[in-house]
Protein backbone atom coordinates (compact mmCIF):
# COMPACT_ATOMS: atom_id res chain seq x y z
CA UNK A 1 0.00 0.00 0.00
CA UNK A 2 1.36 3.42 -0.96
CA UNK A 3 2.14 5.65 1.98
CA UNK A 4 0.28 8.91 2.33
CA UNK A 5 2.14 12.21 2.41
CA UNK A 6 1.41 12.46 6.14
CA UNK A 7 2.92 9.00 6.74
CA UNK A 8 6.03 10.01 4.80
CA UNK A 9 6.44 13.17 6.87
CA UNK A 10 6.06 11.23 10.12
CA UNK A 11 8.57 8.61 9.00
CA UNK A 12 11.08 11.31 8.15
CA UNK A 13 10.60 12.91 11.56
CA UNK A 14 11.14 9.55 13.21
CA UNK A 15 14.38 8.99 11.34
CA UNK A 16 15.68 12.44 12.38
CA UNK A 17 14.69 11.84 16.01
CA UNK A 18 16.36 8.44 16.11
CA UNK A 19 19.45 9.75 14.32
CA UNK A 20 19.82 12.49 16.92
CA UNK A 21 19.86 9.93 19.73
CA UNK A 22 22.16 7.49 17.98
CA UNK A 23 24.63 10.13 16.80
CA UNK A 24 24.87 11.54 20.34
CA UNK A 25 25.35 8.08 21.80
CA UNK A 26 27.78 6.63 19.28
CA UNK A 27 29.29 9.53 17.35
CA UNK A 28 28.98 10.48 13.69
CA UNK A 29 31.70 8.36 12.11
CA UNK A 30 30.78 5.24 14.09
CA UNK A 31 27.12 5.44 13.09
CA UNK A 32 26.09 4.21 9.67
CA UNK A 33 22.87 4.74 7.78
CA UNK A 34 21.97 1.09 8.36
CA UNK A 35 22.35 1.58 12.14
CA UNK A 36 19.96 4.52 12.14
CA UNK A 37 17.36 2.85 9.95
CA UNK A 38 17.47 -0.32 12.05
CA UNK A 39 17.02 1.72 15.23
CA UNK A 40 14.02 3.39 13.60
CA UNK A 41 12.57 0.01 12.65
CA UNK A 42 13.03 0.64 8.94
CA UNK A 43 14.96 -0.97 6.10
CA UNK A 44 18.20 0.72 4.91
CA UNK A 45 16.88 0.95 1.38
CA UNK A 46 14.25 3.46 2.42
CA UNK A 47 16.79 6.04 3.57
CA UNK A 48 17.23 7.73 0.20
CA UNK A 49 13.51 8.27 -0.19
CA UNK A 50 13.84 10.82 2.61
CA UNK A 51 17.42 12.15 2.50
CA UNK A 52 19.99 12.81 -0.16
CA UNK A 53 22.96 11.90 2.03
CA UNK A 54 24.15 11.12 5.54
CA UNK A 55 25.40 14.71 5.78
CA UNK A 56 21.89 16.01 5.23
CA UNK A 57 20.63 13.80 8.05
CA UNK A 58 23.47 14.94 10.32
CA UNK A 59 22.50 18.55 9.68
CA UNK A 60 18.83 17.96 10.47
CA UNK A 61 19.58 15.82 13.50
CA UNK A 62 21.92 18.50 14.82
CA UNK A 63 19.27 21.17 14.35
CA UNK A 64 16.74 19.02 16.18
CA UNK A 65 19.19 18.44 19.04
CA UNK A 66 19.76 22.17 19.48
CA UNK A 67 16.05 22.90 19.40
CA UNK A 68 15.29 20.32 22.06
CA UNK A 69 18.03 21.49 24.38
CA UNK A 70 16.65 25.02 24.21
CA UNK A 71 13.17 23.65 24.81
CA UNK A 72 14.47 21.89 27.93
CA UNK A 73 16.00 25.16 29.14
CA UNK A 74 12.81 27.11 28.46
CA UNK A 75 10.60 24.63 30.31
CA UNK A 76 12.98 24.30 33.26
CA UNK A 77 13.32 28.06 33.73
CA UNK A 78 9.68 29.03 33.18
CA UNK A 79 8.56 31.36 35.96
CA UNK A 80 12.04 31.71 37.49
CA UNK A 81 13.77 34.98 38.22
CA UNK A 82 16.76 35.73 35.92
CA UNK A 83 19.50 34.72 38.36
CA UNK A 84 17.71 31.53 39.34
CA UNK A 85 17.07 30.78 35.67
CA UNK A 86 20.75 31.24 34.83
CA UNK A 87 21.70 28.91 37.68
CA UNK A 88 19.26 26.34 36.31
CA UNK A 89 20.71 26.55 32.80
CA UNK A 90 24.26 26.26 34.15
CA UNK A 91 23.40 23.21 36.26
CA UNK A 92 21.46 21.53 33.49
CA UNK A 93 24.27 22.02 31.02
CA UNK A 94 27.19 21.12 33.27
CA UNK A 95 25.46 18.10 34.75
CA UNK A 96 24.29 16.61 31.48
CA UNK A 97 23.33 13.03 32.14
CA UNK A 98 23.81 10.06 29.89
CA UNK A 99 20.23 10.43 28.72
CA UNK A 100 21.36 11.00 25.16
CA UNK A 101 18.03 12.58 24.24
CA UNK A 102 19.11 15.60 26.28
CA UNK A 103 22.80 16.04 25.48
CA UNK A 104 24.28 19.02 23.68
CA UNK A 105 25.65 18.13 20.26
CA UNK A 106 28.30 20.86 20.52
CA UNK A 107 29.94 19.18 23.51
CA UNK A 108 29.17 15.63 22.40
CA UNK A 109 30.09 15.86 18.72
CA UNK A 110 32.18 19.01 18.36
CA UNK A 111 35.40 17.21 17.47
CA UNK A 112 33.60 15.44 14.64
CA UNK A 113 31.47 18.36 13.50
CA UNK A 114 34.62 20.31 12.68
CA UNK A 115 35.29 17.80 9.89
CA UNK A 116 31.76 18.02 8.49
CA UNK A 117 30.74 20.00 5.43
CA UNK A 118 30.00 23.72 5.62
CA UNK A 119 26.23 23.25 5.80
CA UNK A 120 26.53 21.01 8.87
CA UNK A 121 28.93 23.48 10.47
CA UNK A 122 26.50 26.32 9.80
CA UNK A 123 23.71 24.35 11.48
CA UNK A 124 25.94 23.67 14.50
CA UNK A 125 26.91 27.34 14.77
CA UNK A 126 23.27 28.37 14.50
CA UNK A 127 22.57 26.17 17.53
CA UNK A 128 25.46 27.86 19.32
CA UNK A 129 24.08 31.30 18.50
CA UNK A 130 20.62 30.31 19.71
CA UNK A 131 22.09 29.22 23.04
CA UNK A 132 23.85 32.56 23.31
CA UNK A 133 20.58 34.38 22.57
CA UNK A 134 18.82 32.40 25.31
CA UNK A 135 21.50 33.17 27.89
CA UNK A 136 21.76 36.76 26.67
CA UNK A 137 18.10 37.23 27.54
CA UNK A 138 18.99 36.37 31.13
CA UNK A 139 22.18 38.43 31.36
CA UNK A 140 20.31 41.42 29.96
CA UNK A 141 17.67 41.09 32.69
CA UNK A 142 20.47 40.87 35.26
CA UNK A 143 21.82 44.23 34.09
CA UNK A 144 25.19 42.77 33.13
CA UNK A 145 27.27 45.18 31.01
CA UNK A 146 27.51 44.02 27.39
CA UNK A 147 25.09 41.11 28.01
CA UNK A 148 25.56 39.53 24.57
CA UNK A 149 29.34 39.24 24.98
CA UNK A 150 28.97 37.89 28.50
CA UNK A 151 26.43 35.33 27.24
CA UNK A 152 28.89 34.29 24.52
CA UNK A 153 31.59 33.79 27.15
CA UNK A 154 29.23 31.82 29.38
CA UNK A 155 28.15 29.45 26.61
CA UNK A 156 31.77 28.95 25.48
CA UNK A 157 32.77 28.17 29.06
CA UNK A 158 29.98 25.64 29.50
CA UNK A 159 30.62 23.85 26.20
CA UNK A 160 34.36 23.72 26.84
CA UNK A 161 33.98 22.48 30.41
CA UNK A 162 31.66 19.63 29.47
CA UNK A 163 33.87 18.64 26.53
CA UNK A 164 37.05 18.55 28.64
CA UNK A 165 35.43 16.93 31.68
CA UNK A 166 34.37 14.01 29.51
CA UNK A 167 38.00 13.35 28.68
CA UNK A 168 38.90 12.97 32.35
CA UNK A 169 39.20 9.38 33.51
CA UNK A 170 39.03 10.54 37.12
CA UNK A 171 35.50 11.40 38.26
CA UNK A 172 36.76 13.87 40.84
CA UNK A 173 38.77 15.76 38.23
CA UNK A 174 35.79 15.86 35.90
CA UNK A 175 33.67 17.34 38.70
CA UNK A 176 36.37 19.89 39.51
CA UNK A 177 36.41 21.05 35.88
CA UNK A 178 32.64 21.55 35.96
CA UNK A 179 32.77 23.28 39.34
CA UNK A 180 35.41 25.72 38.08
CA UNK A 181 33.27 26.48 35.05
CA UNK A 182 30.31 27.15 37.34
CA UNK A 183 32.44 29.60 39.34
CA UNK A 184 33.61 31.36 36.17
CA UNK A 185 30.05 31.74 34.96
CA UNK A 186 29.11 33.13 38.34
CA UNK A 187 31.87 35.71 38.11
CA UNK A 188 30.78 36.71 34.63
CA UNK A 189 27.19 37.10 35.81
CA UNK A 190 28.15 38.94 38.98
CA UNK A 191 27.25 36.20 41.45
CA UNK A 192 28.01 32.50 41.65
CA UNK A 193 25.07 30.38 40.49
CA UNK A 194 23.85 27.92 43.11
CA UNK A 195 25.51 24.48 42.81
CA UNK A 196 22.35 22.81 44.10
CA UNK A 197 21.05 19.61 42.56
CA UNK A 198 20.11 19.97 38.93
CA UNK A 199 16.65 19.29 37.59
CA UNK A 200 16.53 16.23 35.35
CA UNK A 201 17.71 17.10 31.85
CA UNK A 202 15.00 15.38 29.92
CA UNK A 203 12.26 16.16 27.48
CA UNK A 204 9.20 14.49 25.99
CA UNK A 205 10.63 14.76 22.47
CA UNK A 206 13.97 13.20 21.38
CA UNK A 207 16.90 15.42 20.44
Amino acid sequence: MKKSKADTVETRKRIVAVASRVFLAQGLAATGIADIMAAAGLTPGGFYRHFESKEQLIAEANSAASAQLLDVFAKATAGQQPREALATVVSLYLDQSEQVSALCSLASLGSELRHADDHVKDIAMNGYRRMIEFVSGLTRLLGVPDPASVADAIVSTLVGAVTISRLATDAALAQTIRDHARAVVGSLAGKTPSPSASPALSSPCPV
